[in-house]
């Protein structure tokens, strides 16, 4: 019996600490991945009030060039908050270019090949109910087609637990040359 209370109260405290760190690789909304709804299940995705935009996406890229985007997360009341984004060719989901981090705010992780940039601890704090991280993508070096970007993101109200939060998700399409 002692030892099924540790478990349990060792269970509710990983889950009172949330994902502070960065979500876990595939959560993004594309290619069949789930999105933070999947731990932060108690609302409906993009819930209006809020939004979640990728500022500095071309409509059409360019091989090669770098381009400097801006994921926006914003809530009114918002107290902490985190995303994650990958950026993939639509025909097939495969890795599509590559990121080049700006600062402590974001970090990446693997999986499967593909790259997911996510918050990172530093990246959590809202700035007057609005989070902003920074990063630096490079479209690939030749035009295979066209590149999807998919971003999911949480609004959060800082309790640590995984209800009363918003999330929100978009997809982008990049066209090829």
């Amino acid at each position: 019996m002692p030892l099924r209370l540790a478990l349990t109260g060792l269970a509710v405290l990983l889950i009172g600490l949330g994902y502070a760190d960065g979500p876990p690789p595939a959560h993004t909304g594309g290619f069949g991945e789930p999105t933070c709804l999947s731990c932060h299940f108690d609302g409906e995705l993009n819930a209006p009030g809020g939004s979640l935009a990728v500022d500095g996406l071309p409509s059409t890229y360019t091989p090669g060039q770098a381009y400097p985007l801006a994921i926006r997360l914003s809530r009114p009341g918002v107290q902490r908050g985190g995303f994650q984004l990958s950026a993939r060719f639509t025909d097939a989901g495969h890795q599509a270019g590559r990121f080049t981090l700006t600062g402590e705010r974001i970090a990446t992780d693997r999986q499967a090949g593909i790259v997911y940039v996510r918050h990172t601890p530093a990246g959590t704090v809202p700035d007057r109910d609005t989070l902003r991280w920074s990063l630096l993508w490079t479209a690939p070096d030749t035009a295979r087609g066209p590149i999807a970007i998919h971003v999911a993101a949480n609004a959060a109200n800082g309790d640590d637990s995984e209800f009363g939060d918003y999330i929100y998700a978009l997809e982008a399409i990049i066209e090829a040359p």
